[in-house]
């Protein structure tokens, strides 16, 4: 009897922690309103859903990077330091790492459909403007 009380007690306990979850991704599905989505919310999808461009920009910052030529930078201080100079602009950037084994450190930024680079390590922030630049003609300014 108590085990039976216990089961019972343990089956309303996951329901009262599942059915919220599982009615938000329901509506989720139903609307494709992302902010309601559970544990899904970014950025991007708050930017397509706002603006109604299904097919919303992000700049991806693609490092083909060598260990052995990188001048003692780790990836995370580089992906760190490409985040900062780009967060500086106002705009979010996301770095996307490659292993090149000996072919050096090179950095190409890709808006969308638009490529500006390749950079060498030495000279990756040449092309931050560009990019940031090529960012801004191809997304629309968010509502005010």
């Amino acid at each position: 009897m108590v085990l039976q009380r216990s089961a019972v007690h343990l089956m309303i306990l996951i329901t009262v922690i599942v059915l919220p979850t599982a009615g938000a991704l329901l509506y989720y599905y139903l609307s494709n309103d992302p902010t309601v989505r559970p544990l899904g919310i970014t950025q991007q999808s708050l930017q397509a859903f706002e603006t109604g461009d299904v097919q919303a920009f992000e700049i991806v910052a693609l490092v083909s990077f060598d260990d052995r030529r990188s001048g003692g930078v780790s990836r995370r201080v580089f992906a760190t330091s490409l985040m900062n100079a780009f967060r500086a602009k106002g705009v979010n950037v996301r770095v996307a790492f490659k292993d090149t084994g000996a072919a050096g450190t090179w950095v190409t930024y890709q808006i969308g459909p638009s490529t500006v680079g390749p950079f060498p390590q030495s000279r990756a922030a040449d092309g931050i403007s560009a990019a940031v630049e090529a960012y801004r003609m191809t997304v629309p300014p968010p509502h005010e």
